[in-house]
């Protein structure tokens, strides 16, 4: 039974630009009255654990589990009763009854790439088709100023447009901003001695060429891509708004003490920015996670990481009056084994995995799901996928996950065909 069934880097390069896909152009004016009504959030921020955090040492901890499997972490009370969880996140037991912890979600990809793209397009990879991320469905249905790129992926992804092409891939930042020193952003910033007047005049030139060609060409789709891509890139390098969007020193410096100082923690104070500017999807991803050696000193030093990142982007968030309106996403792509391995490490272990979910319409203080008391298989009662969550997050930002699109040989595809919103976060 499933418990919750019943209730661009896509970008071309032209000349010494970096552009992102096709947007429409809606700017402040995505927030209309009828999207509003369909949906609960308006962006999405998806901390993404790469490797996969260890379920035993974080957010679904074992302690009457047989003493080779509960590991060596103690648990702590939260100040959401009857959770509790790793000593390491004594910052997030302060604010989980601000959440949501889906549990026991599970699947068969033991394998990173693979398991990465699951977690990305909430569908099971095919050779056959590549599925878009979720990222890239956001920024075709919910489009935002043509001068910012609607999916930023900080510092980077392996997540893409699948069959909608490069236009829907995400922008990638390639590095995180660090504390004290200017961000530079290859396609946002310009480089030294470069003014907008001489972008200006080196892209007219550009186009007075690609028209030439277009002329003498009777195929001559790929010159119109091009040129529209140019056209894209222009608005976000010329832009002063899109310029400004990825300046984390624009913020006040009592609003960047909620951030800690590592790469991942001023990746979500950029995150929390380019939000503030009306980008809808934007991930920050976080290495590291894949302890087969030393997995209780890999967690050690990882799992504080975590737990400042979540709770300063909650907090930020909320600061900035935007957290009801925005969805956070915090997991990884799958749990770690039961068994302690001869390299006091854990291995993969796609069978059980978690979710903190926050914000964006979600119902704060909910425990969905659960794993059996030795942490190996979900319960009799618990049947939820990467689909399912991929479901609910396109349910927050009011896109039915059963829409089709089509495929370049013309298939009909729904989004996330095998998916199930998760109904009791709502």
């Amino acid at each position: 039974m499933k418990p919750h069934k019943l209730s661009r880097r896509g970008f071309v390069q032209a000349g010494l630009l970096s552009v992102l896909g096709a947007n429409l152009p809606l700017g402040a004016s995505r927030l209309l009255a009828d999207q509003s009504k369909k949906r609960s959030a308006d962006a999405v921020l998806f901390l993404n654990l790469m490797g996969g955090p260890s379920h035993y040492e974080t957010l679904d901890m074992k302690p009457e589990a047989d003493a080779k499997i509960k590991g060596e972490f103690k648990s702590i009370q939260s100040n959401l009763p009857g959770l509790f969880v790793s000593e390491y996140l004594p910052k997030f037991a302060k604010i989980a009854d601000k959440c949501s912890l889906v549990r026991g979600i599970s699947h068969s990809t033991g394998d990173h790439p693979q398991a990465q793209q699951y977690l990305g397009s909430a569908n099971r990879p095919s050779p056959a088709l590549e599925f878009p991320s979720v990222g890239s469905v956001v920024s075709r249905e919910n489009p935002t100023d043509p001068a910012l790129p609607p999916f930023v992926a900080i510092p980077r992804t392996e997540w893409h447009g699948g069959y909608m092409g490069d236009a829907y891939a995400p922008f990638n930042t390639n590095a995180s901003p660090k504390k004290g020193q200017p961000f530079v952003v290859r396609g946002i910033t310009l480089p030294e001695g470069l003014t907008v007047d001489h972008v200006k005049r080196r892209n007219q030139l550009l186009r007075d060429i690609n028209t030439r060609f277009q002329s003498k060409s009777k195929d001559n789709q790929l010159l119109k891509a091009l040129d529209s891509f140019g056209s894209q890139a222009d608005s976000m390098l010329l832009s002063p708004k899109t310029r400004a969007a990825f300046d984390v020193s624009k913020e006040a410096e009592e609003f960047q003490k909620l951030y800690d100082d590592s790469e991942f923690g001023q990746g979500v104070l950029l995150a929390t920015r380019l939000i503030s500017f009306g980008i809808p999807f934007v991930t920050v991803s976080h290495a590291g996670w894949d302890t087969h050696l030393d997995n209780f000193k890999g967690h050690r030093r990882l799992v504080p990481q975590m737990d400042s990142a979540l709770t300063s982007a909650i907090a930020g968030l909320e600061a900035k009056g935007l957290l009801e309106r925005t969805l956070v996403v915090c997991m990884g792509e799958f749990g770690r084994t039961p068994k302690v391995n001869q390299n006091v490490g854990r291995d993969h272990y796609p069978r059980v995995n978690w979710s903190v979910l926050a914000g964006g319409g979600i119902k704060p203080g909910q425990i969905v799901g659960a794993t059996d008391r030795n942490g190996q298989n979900p319960t009799d009662d618990t049947d939820i996928s990467l689909d399912d969550i991929g479901a609910t997050i396109l349910k927050a930002v009011g896109i039915d996950h059963h829409k089709e699109y089509y495929t370049s040989t013309g298939r009909p595809v729904a989004i996330v065909p095998n998916g199930h919103v998760i109904d009791e976060v709502f």
